[in-house]
This record gives C-alpha cells, structure tokens and sequence, in this order.
C-alpha cells in the first residue's frame, strides 16, 4: 500500500491537457477506447519515476509539457459525494514507479466508457465526472511543472 505521505506525478501533454498552464479536465478522463480503470501515474519515491514519465509515448499531436506532483493523502482525501479515491502500485517490467489512481463511485470502480450502475440519470453521470475531474484538476494544478524538451 502507497502510504499517504507520498507523491505521485500525472505526465501531463499538450495539446489536450494544458492550455495557457492551466490543466484541462481532459487530464483526468478515463480512456472508453480501453475501457480503463485507472489514471497512470507515477510515483516519486520511486527513483526511476522521472525517466518512466518520459517513457510515456509521444506523438505528433501528443507532446509532453510536465507532470503534476499530486499528495496521496490529498487525493484520498477528496470529499465528495459518494465517491472514494484510491491511489495503488502498479509497477510492471518497463515502469518500475507506475501506480494508478482508482475513482470509486457508490463502490463501484469507475471505468471508462461505461456507465454507473448505481446512477440511472445520463446527465447526472456526466455531471459527477466532471466534477470528479475539477477535483482532481484542482489539487494537481498546485504542482504543476515544466519539463525541458531539451535533453
């Protein structure tokens, strides 16, 4: 278990996830197209976190721009409705600091794409995603940082 005292960095990109140095909800969307589960981050304490962010594939409309230093215990702390925030390891052979952070709505994990079982109204869902991405958005836009494209 990822104790609450550590951080944990989001690879922010832009176009679609910083405009102006603000980061844009986008940043904290689950993926449908793969029916995700989890938002990919890393973890500081890690030592290798920094190079596995820039192991993060780059494209053509996909640059990376920084990370956003995000507090565990911040972010299980988040309050709202009916939602609980997890932040779990989920180290694999190429990303030695990759972690994950889990969105429980009603205790039913939230995934992409799909629809919450326990939220009958399509407007409301909506509604609570957004909000759960404000949230998020909010406490990572306190460690918002630039990284060089220069290396």
């Amino acid at each position: 278990m990822i104790p609450d005292s550590e951080n944990v960095a989001r690879a922010i990109f832009s176009p679609r996830m910083i405009v102006d140095g603000e980061i844009q909800p986008e940043t904290f969307r689950l993926r449908s197209s793969i029916k995700e589960d989890y938002l990919s981050v890393m973890r500081v304490a890690i030592p290798s976190w920094m190079d596995d962010i820039k192991l993060i594939p780059q494209r053509q409309n996909r640059q990376l721009y920084g990370y956003a230093e995000m507090n565990v215990g911040d972010i299980r702390g988040i309050q709202l409705n009916n939602v609980n925030f997890d932040v779990r390891e989920l180290p694999n052979e190429t990303l030695a600091s990759h972690a994950g952070i889990y969105i429980l709505v009603n205790g039913e994990n939230l995934v992409g794409g799909k629809r919450i079982g326990s939220i009958q109204n399509g407007e409301e869902q909506d509604f609570l995603l957004l909000a759960i991405q404000r949230e998020l958005v909010e406490t990572a836009q306190k460690g918002l940082h630039r990284i060089s494209n220069h290396n």
